[in-house]
């Protein structure tokens, strides 16, 4: 959920109980940008409901003549779960974004479950003064409806759900309590109010967002007046550097939470330079499938007592997405997926095509933003095996492998392929060019690539001897022989990857009247920034399991069996 504070009607005191407001809003379900329509909203005040209304086609919503106020709000609709926002102060929220999951269990109950926060138990926590160190317990009325097990419970400062507010950074956390239904006597504490509060007190939320086994969601705000006496909040700050957004899409059919640690990618960064992008678990809420990492150094001596992460639609008008404790590093590596210091934007309201623009602002006894980076996310991405088909017999014992390749019609600048083949009657993987170190870039032109319109290059970088080779040069860019190792159709949309093609060590052909299966071992698309001369956007299919056999824990993906002629 985001909520944007101390917006009201011009000429409008935030204090004057008569004053008339406006509290808008967009529902979401759990996928980024997603609209959930004709959602029942009701709006409650004092325990009294004041206003319904139905979510729209986008998922927008207005409540208007509301007086200065605390507001629950409660969403509702037939084969979605029930979610609720509790503590929506009026008029400095003028506008939320709700988040609405699937039921798990269209006929199970989907009332939200209602939560006890306190400090110990027993005395409130709202309203509450505390000074570097915030006690809480999370418990759950066991006596009102919800759905048996408790999923997660989530618990942070400052930081609204949908805005990376499950994940870790550099210099922040939150916490996390799952399949329990009261978390005990805790504290927030260090890294988890790292960058926010003042010397003198400021007014802060404790965020506590939690989802039962149906998926109904309950979110409350608890306001608190918090003391931070960290010294770095004295300090003269300067800019951070090297900043760099980063936007990562994951295909709809992939489970995010299935991978338990985080995932190693070898991805392109930028022409010719090779990274490891960090699919972490935790990057966003479960479900969600787009959201955009921000990285960045700084080396200066003096240390921030925070940095701020805005965002823009235009690169003028900056809206704060999140902050983090301040820090300083002394590294600042060329490779922008290896900055020391990051944040992961996972709003719901993020959206494919849209282009944004992020920077961070180090904050001390002043304020100093960095140079804006942008980004603009890609749709999810699936590339079809096309042959050999599924179940085809009589293929030749060296095959042809024909993938499509929707580069194009998502906007991007090129994809990555790595192939899986095995044998179906030992399980055992087939030895294969790209396992042995070849991802293959394929690459339609594009104004951005390089590469002129209609032509293709397709190329892969050897991890033995540390280079490039090219394969594919239609246009003849780069190798002047325009080299056709790997056969590509641009108009169609697809490249064939030959079992055994010029150039690579020569494979024995498999055997015969053998059952074999392939699939997509690796496959993302991905999108260049000409202007900061790296890759901006990435779109994954599918990945390496870092625990086990994709075709095993990506049952989504994609598998063809065949089994050979003569």
């Amino acid at each position: 959920m985001l909520i944007n504070l101390g917006l009201w009607l011009p000429g409008c005191s935030p204090y004057d109980p008569t004053a008339i407001h406006t509290l808008s809003g967009t529902v979401v379900s759990e996928y980024a940008g997603g609209p959930v329509a004709g959602s029942t909203l009701k709006l409650y005040k004092n325990g009294n409901l004041v206003a319904t209304t139905l979510s729209g086609a986008d998922g927008s919503f207005s409540f208007g003549t509301l007086a200065p106020g605390t507001y629950r709000l409660e969403a509702q609709k037939p084969g979605m779960a029930g979610s609720i926002l509790e503590g929506i102060r009026v008029p400095e929220m003028a506008s939320v974004t709700l988040i609405q999951r699937q039921a798990f269990d269209a006929s199970a109950t989907t009332t939200p479950p209602t939560l006890l926060i306190t400090r110990d138990g027993t005395q409130p926590l709202e309203g509450g003064t505390f000074t570097n160190t915030i006690p809480f317990r999370v418990q759950v009325d066991t006596t009102k409806d919800y759905v048996r097990p408790m999923r997660l419970i989530y618990v942070a400062l400052g930081r609204t759900p949908g805005s990376a507010f499950i994940t870790n950074s550099a210099t922040w956390t939150r916490q996390v309590f799952s399949n329990v239904e009261d978390t005990g006597n805790r504290a927030l504490s260090g890294a988890n109010v790292a960058g926010f509060g003042s010397a003198s007190g400021e007014t802060v939320y404790v965020e506590v967002v939690a989802y039962d086994f149906n998926l109904n969601r309950s979110h409350y705000l608890i306001p608190i007046t918090f003391k931070n006496t960290s010294p770095n909040q004295n300090n003269t700050v300067s800019a951070p550097t090297r900043v760099a957004a980063t936007a990562i899409t994951l295909g709809q059919a992939v489970g995010f939470f299935s991978v338990k640690s985080p995932t190693t990618l070898k991805v392109p960064v930028a022409k010719g330079t090779m990274g490891e992008l960090t699919l972490d678990p935790e990057a966003v809420p479960e479900g969600s499938n787009l959201y955009v990492e921000v990285r960045w150094c700084y080396t200066a001596t003096a240390t921030p007592f925070a940095f701020d992460i805005e965002r823009s639609t235009d690169g003028t008008n900056w809206t704060r997405v999140g902050t983090v404790g301040g820090g300083r590093s002394s590294s600042c590596p060329n490779n922008p997926l290896d900055r020391p210091f990051f944040f992961r934007d996972a709003s719901p309201d993020l959206t494919p095509g849209q282009t944004y623009y992020y920077r961070v602002v180090a904050r001390g006894a002043n304020q100093a933003p960095s140079t804006p980076s942008a980004t603009t996310p890609l749709p999810p991405f699936f590339a079809p095996l096309l042959s050999p088909a599924d179940e085809s017999t009589g293929v030749s014992r060296t095959p042809d492998f024909t993938i499509g390749h929707p580069q194009l019609t998502i906007g991007a600048d090129g994809a990555a392929y790595n192939l899986l083949l095995w044998d179906t009657l030992t399980g055992d993987s087939v030895a294969w060019q790209s396992l042995a170190g070849y991802n293959l870039l394929v690459e339609f032109g594009t104004p951005d690539n390089g590469i002129p319109s209609g032509e293709a290059l397709v190329y892969g970088f050897h991890p033995p001897t540390n280079g490039v080779v090219f394969f594919t040069d239609t246009a003849g860019i780069v190798d002047s022989t325009r080299p056709n190792r790997v056969p590509v159709d641009v108009t169609q949309g697809t490249v064939s990857i030959p079992y055994n093609f010029d150039g690579l060590a020569q494979l024995p052909a498999l055997q015969a009247l053998r059952s074999y299966a392939w699939q997509l071992y690796v496959a993302y698309a991905y999108k260049y920034n000409p202007q900061e001369n790296r890759i901006s956007a990435y779109s994954i299919q599918t990945w390496p399991s870092s625990t086990s056999f994709i075709r095993i824990s990506r049952p989504g993906t994609q598998v063809f069996d065949f089994t050979t002629g003569q």
